[in-house]
């Protein structure tokens, strides 16, 4: 490891974060561990969450620091939010513990705590690419009404018994496929996902969906 005379990390020495997202109010547990450069850009953190956690980067986001500030793209400036690309991780996330808010989807609000867990420096901080490290919990599905939609259409999957169970059984069965496992989840695959999202210049982009 890269230290100074006083036995600290140098100077410039590569520092990486391990992050934990949570999805708020899920029941059971939702969560990834990701492992991230500090000089991330929030644009790009939220490109790692989505891959990690599964979903499809199809609808606006933000992110909240604790001091109240928040961070989105910069069409959104309109809003109030200040630029996520020009701001680092290790700007907002200084030290463990400290966490960030980030919404995802404004109709649904799928609500996530961003906390760093611990930071690493020197040798320890390698490879540099981003990864998943953990995880339990299956991804929601995409537009099934938030935290509060999602725990409605797992009851209706599991005790159906009316009208409206019917009809999102149906719409499940179209849209997300069935059985629903809340508790899957696939380590490599989100792996894969974090990883797959740096090209050959070293720059994070999401897959192109090749439609």
């Amino acid at each position: 490891m890269a230290t100074s005379d006083s036995g600290a990390p140098a100077p410039g020495a590569p520092r990486q974060c391990e992050i934990l997202i949570a999805l708020v109010d899920a029941d059971p547990d939702i969560e990834r561990r990701v492992v991230i450069a500090d000089q991330t850009t929030l644009a790009d953190l939220h490109l790692v969450i989505q891959a990690a956690m599964g979903w499809t980067n199809s609808h606006l986001h933000s992110f909240t620091a604790s001091d109240g500030v928040t961070y989105g793209e910069s069409s959104l400036d309109e809003l109030g939010y200040a630029d996520e690309s020009s701001v680092a991780v290790a700007d907002v996330l200084r030290a463990p513990r400290d966490t960030l808010h980030y919404e995802y989807d404004f109709g649904d609000s799928w609500g996530h705590r961003v906390e760093l867990m611990a930071v690493r420096s020197g040798e320890r901080a390698s490879p540099a690419a981003p990864t998943c490290i953990a995880g339990r919990g299956a991804c929601p599905p995409e537009d099934c009404g938030g935290i509060d939609g999602y725990q409605e259409l797992r009851e209706a999957l599991t005790n159906p018994s009316a009208e409206h169970d019917a009809e999102l059984r149906e719409w499940a069965e179209e849209f997300v496929g069935l059985p629903l496992d809340a508790d899957a989840f696939d380590l490599a695959a989100a792996d894969a996902a974090v990883r797959g999202l740096v090209g050959d210049d070293g720059r994070m982009s999401w897959p192109d969906p090749g439609w």
